[in-house]
């Protein structure tokens, strides 16, 4: 049972990598590790990513007015499991993004709250090979009355509509899942498909570790440089790999770290960062 406990408080890291100028699918790729009936995890974490060079289309450039862009993130996630196949999630940050160009692009406050509803559609198999599949649905919210179409802000500033289905297999420790989404965009926001892929292991009572391999792709839209473009109405594509940890200490505590960088990209930054933060049980 601690072995189980570790690998499905391990989740939390995989929701507390914040949007980044902005990728829309961050803070609704999941696993499918469910909550057992009734436990409740808070995690709080803070997030530093950057990037001195963008994609405008399939070309990596840079601006002198855009500059380096820096963005921190104090991300709040948390998950009630309803029942033991219901759960929901709620996922809030505070974002500070700046770019050092001459033209002094910054803000700050909050972005986008996701909201998820995950149930357990199928389990199979058992010892070696643990079967899942789990099935997502909900909405990502612009609560924070940001600005979005600038080069550096907070988010696209639209209103969406989340689908997520994932099959996982579990056993000896190993795990792997698989995600497929698509996301309903409001506005000029080009509607998108999420693709997250992760593998992690357990290591004894107290330690999981995970790759992730993460994909989206936009259903249209416009290049950076376009006649009338608009920074939400971008053609916004990206592709990323990254490790994340979860430490479990005592109780119901324990720490997460994760780290990722971007391999290719479409009207976004080549950015890289790295995450920290506490998860709470109980």
């Amino acid at each position: 049972m601690k072995r189980l406990f570790s690998m499905r408080s391990v989740v939390v890291a995989s929701v507390l990598m914040p949007t980044l100028c902005p990728l829309p699918a961050a803070a609704a790729d999941i696993n499918g590790f469910m909550p057992a009936a009734g436990q409740a995890t808070f995690a709080l974490s803070y997030t530093i990513e950057g990037y001195d060079e963008f994609w405008a289309g399939e070309t990596l450039t840079s601006a002198p007015p855009v500059g380096e862009v820096e963005t921190t993130s104090l991300t709040a996630w948390f998950r009630y499991g309803v029942s033991d196949s219901f759960a929901f999630s709620l996922n809030l940050p505070y974002v500070d993004t700046e770019g050092d160009g001459f033209a002094g692009f910054e803000d700050s406050g909050i972005s986008d709250l996701t909201a998820l509803g995950h149930l357990r559609l199928a389990e199979f198999g058992s010892g070696a090979a643990r079967h899942s599949l789990t099935g997502a649905g909900g909405m990502r919210l612009e609560v924070g009355g940001y600005e979005g179409d600038a080069p550096v802000s907070l988010g696209d500033a639209s209103n969406d509509v989340l689908l997520r289905l994932v099959y996982q297999v579990e056993g000896n420790g190993f795990y792997f899942s698989q995600q497929v989404g698509y996301d309903w965009r409001s506005d000029d926001v080009p509607n998108g498909a999420p693709l997250h892929s992760e593998l992690g292991y357990t290591f004894g009572e107290r330690t999981t570790v995970n790759l992730f391999y993460t994909r989206y792709f936009a259903d249209g839209g416009s290049d950076i440089g376009d006649p009338g473009f608009t920074f939400p109405g971008n053609e916004e594509e990206f592709e990323r790999v990254g490790a994340k940890g979860y430490f479990r200490l005592a109780g119901g505590f324990g720490l997460t770290a994760a780290g990722y960088t971007t391999l290719d990209g479409r009207n976004t930054g080549d950015a890289s960062g790295f995450s920290l933060g506490g998860v709470f049980d109980f």
